[in-house]
């Protein structure tokens, strides 16, 4: 019997697995660690299923995988080798989490390469989209690496023969297995493994090879529970709105490379506010942002430096804004560190409080990009957003003022446009 403690309940995959769903579900309250988050994200993804303990642990291992929570996921195997499958890897965005990759929504390809001749090297994949630049990685294990020399690889042009059931197929002498409806027309790589991708990332699922073909019932891909009851999911860690805005944070969403510091020697000594002085040269401002037919740079590089306006005494040029169809200048207030817009050469008016906050905003519309064009079923990825926003800068959506208006046109490229800008 399992104990009625749910830190007990959730510490222990094995405890979990023997509760089941339903009871687990039916008792997840303000407790639970690891396990608590690894089941809400699994109902989040999956929809709340009643499925058998082996299927149950299948969906635990993905969700705990997505979460990058290894150990807990490998407990889970060991807990339940009956498992009809497991994830190998997986790059992917979990429910709620609201982070900037994978964001595969829009145009993308998925592409397997193997080695060309006698190189001997494993085979990789490669991944693009309108908001991924070409990422390779190898196959076998989703670990990133550099793109091959040209000519050492070259894309595989047809599909591995399997000889076993296919995962999530919809074929009805397939497996029957709960997946989501999005899981569509997996790619099989031979050796029981099957590569699947869509907007929310790119997976590597595995038959479990110590099942025969028939130990598993057939019937094909379950999709009939993913638009219907889904969890909330829970989180261990703070909501990003709460969490410390560090350099680490800033090259994750970005690419370090896409992120200018200033130099000690391109901060002005008018600029006496102190955080804003630190950000500028230890956090930094991404260096060209963009979202819809909005875009934003800053008016200096590494070197700076950071000058003051010849137009508005006494306030720095922070930036260029390209709303599409006019360029506005974004400024600093040296003694305060406020951020503000003038359009058109017009007065200046409140963007953000400061500076922290206006690279805030801009970062927290590149994190909720696929959920806001690409949720869950269960996912309010708009709603969340806008929560969010108003958590860091109500000033951002107070209704008729300059400040919404601008911020609204450029929040409109993920709450009401399409990936495509329209």
């Amino acid at each position: 019997m399992v104990a009625d403690d749910l830190d007990v309940l959730f510490s222990s995959p094995a405890r979990l697995l023997e509760a089941g769903a339903a009871r687990a579900r039916a008792r997840a309250g303000s407790a639970g660690g690891v396990g608590r988050e690894v089941f809400a994200q699994a109902e989040a993804i999956f929809g709340q299923v009643d499925v058998e303990r082996a299927e149950f642990a299948s969906l635990l291992h993905f969700a705990a995988t997505v979460l990058g929570r290894e150990a807990y996921a490998e407990q889970i195997a060991a807990a339940e080798p009956g498992m009809p499958w497991r994830t190998v890897w997986a790059w992917w965005r979990p429910v709620g989490a609201h982070r900037s990759a994978p964001n595969l929504t829009g145009d993308r390809t998925v592409e397997i390469h193997d080695g060309v001749g006698e190189t001997g090297a494993g085979p990789l994949l490669k991944i693009w989209s309108i908001w991924t630049a070409d990422r390779w990685c190898d196959l076998n294990t989703g670990v990133p690496c550099a793109e091959p020399e040209p000519g050492t690889y070259a894309e595989r042009e047809d599909e591995a023969e399997e000889e076993g059931p296919l995962l999530f197929d919809a074929e009805p002498e397939s497996w029957a297995l709960r997946c989501p409806g999005t899981w569509e027309e997996p790619v099989a790589l031979g050796g029981g493994r099957f590569l699947i991708s869509e907007e929310r990332g790119v997976l590597v699922a595995e038959r479990n090879p110590s099942l025969a073909s028939d130990a598993w019932p057939a019937g094909g891909a379950d999709a009939s529970a993913w638009a219907e009851e889904f969890g909330e999911p829970w989180f261990l860690d703070p909501a990003p709105a709460e969490a410390p805005l560090d350099a680490a944070r800033l090259d994750a969403v970005f690419g370090a490379d896409g992120v200018v510091r200033l130099t000690p020697a391109g901060l002005p000594q008018s600029l006496t506010h102190a955080p804003s002085r630190d950000l500028l040269s230890q956090v930094g401002l991404p260096r060209w942002w963009a979202a819809g037919v909005t875009s934003f740079s800053p008016d200096y590089d590494t070197e700076g430096p950071l000058e003051e306006s010849t137009e508005f005494a006494g306030l720095l040029r922070l930036g260029t804004f390209d709303l599409g169809y006019e360029e506005g200048q974004v400024l600093l207030r040296p003694e305060t560190g406020e951020v503000l817009m003038s359009r058109d050469g017009g007065a200046p008016f409140p963007l953000a409080r400061d500076v922290e906050t206006f690279v805030r905003l801009m970062e927290a519309v590149r994190r909720h990009m696929g959920a806001c064009w690409s949720p869950y079923p269960g996912e309010d990825g708009v709603g969340d957003f806008h929560r969010e926003v108003e958590a860091l800068e109500p000033a951002a959506l107070a209704p008729e003022s300059p400040t919404e208006a601008l911020w609204g046109h450029v929040f409109a490229s993920i709450t009401e446009l399409s990936v495509w800008g329209y």
